[in-house]
């Protein structure tokens, strides 16, 4: 078995996550930042490393498939997803009352 075929999206999905986080914050305030700079380098980024937790979850599901590392190809998936559930669990908190009112 090639353990490479397991480790290789497991690395490119947390490279891919990383770059997610640290274009979303960056690019987010370049825009609210008012000096005209922009946020178009950001946003390319992101996009490209959303491309690549895309690209690392097929490949993932692929090995699943195949019995090549399963078990990194499930911790492969699981990474992947955690955007999506950080996502969903912002979308619930934002539809709460504030305690106070």
């Amino acid at each position: 078995m090639n353990a490479r075929r397991g480790v290789i999206p497991l690395i490119a999905v947390i490279v891919g996550l990383g770059l997610m986080a640290w274009s979303f914050l960056n690019g987010i305030a370049a825009a609210l930042d008012g000096s005209g700079t922009g946020a178009l380098g950001y946003q390319v980024i992101f996009i490209a490393s959303a491309v690549l937790v895309l690209a690392s979850l097929v490949i993932a599901v692929i090995n699943l498939v195949r019995g090549d590392s399963r078990v990194l190809a499930i911790i492969t998936i699981i990474v992947a997803f955690l955007p999506i559930v950080g996502a969903v669990v912002f979308a619930i908190a934002a539809n709460q009352p504030y305690p106070g009112s």
